[in-house]
């Protein structure tokens, strides 16, 4: 069940225009209507990179995307695109329930020899598809309902329900998620905080290091460490410039502008050549059905 997660979706008399990896009927839509309602300007965009860049450009208000999913973890498109634009500010966190439904014109599923689907909802479902289509041909697409483009005699895509409904398809086989519990993490992101948010409970940060040596990730960490604050999560991504060479990304519990962030922050921009402050901003959770 989607529940909008606030109250309004204009500035001044404007309707809000949210851009997020298309086209209709994906999980990224699901969470910008789940943040935003029905009455915002949806515009669908092929890829993530586009999605953010829209943002970014002034082209949309705001941005809606994946960063983290609970059994494939972490969409390294929004963090790797997110770090190119500074302008860009995490304001809300969004966990949304996966529920991927097998979704095909044929009667049953012996016929189906190709399987179209996003890399990661393919991820998500390899156990049901091995148990269940054995080696059938898996073949990925920029988004869940993208794949339902590419349906034909002896194919089916994986999709949500919701994505069947739009495009008027039968589902063969509801919830082949691998793990019932299945959920991505979304954020919505924008330049500008054209609304009033919840407490912030998490802040988002990156940064890159001046010159690996031994110990300095050490030193970073125990900054945290002496200020009683908790990493809920830290990963390297490769900076593409030099092999060898990461950028890191770490989630603190709590609100940056706390004078005991804000101060550890302070020090830790001592120790790297860049620190980005992704956002401070509230999660929220919808409800399975």
């Amino acid at each position: 069940m989607l529940t909008r997660c606030r109250a309004g979706c204009k500035i001044g008399l404007m309707v809000v225009r949210v851009a997020f990896l298309g086209p209709g009927g994906t999980y990224t839509e699901e969470a910008a209507l789940a943040f935003l309602g029905e009455e915002a300007e949806r515009l669908p965009h092929p890829s993530i990179q586009g999605t953010l860049r829209a943002a970014a450009s002034g082209e949309a208000d705001c941005a809606v995307v994946p960063v983290e999913n609970a059994i494939e973890g972490t969409v390294s498109a929004t963090l790797d695109t997110l770090w190119l634009y500074s302008s860009l500010q995490v304001r809300r966190a969004l966990v949304l329930p996966v529920r991927h439904c097998l979704i095909g014109h044929q009667k049953g599923t012996a016929p189906i020899r190709t399987v179209y689907s996003h890399p990661q909802a393919l991820a998500q479902c390899q156990g049901w598809l091995e148990e269940h289509l054995g080696a059938v041909q898996r073949v990925p697409t920029a988004s869940t309902s993208e794949a339902l483009r590419h349906l034909g005699p002896g194919s089916a895509a994986i999709a949500s329900e919701r994505a069947a409904q739009l495009h008027d398809l039968p589902v063969l086989q509801r919830q082949i998620n691998d793990h019932p519990d299945n959920c991505t993490r979304f954020w919505l992101v924008s330049e500008q905080p054209f609304w009033a948010g919840l407490p912030s409970q998490c802040t988002s940060i990156a940064f890159g290091l001046r010159r690996n040596r031994p110990g300095i990730l050490y030193e970073i960490l125990a900054i945290f460490a002496r200020a009683q604050i908790n990493l809920a999560k830290i990963e390297s991504r490769p900076t593409k410039k030099v092999i060898g060479e990461y950028l890191f990304f770490a989630d603190l519990e709590g609100d940056s502008r706390s004078q005991t962030i804000a101060a550890a922050l302070q020090e830790v921009q001592t120790l790297v050549a860049e620190l980005k402050i992704l956002g401070s901003y509230g999660i929220e959770r919808v409800k399975a059905d």
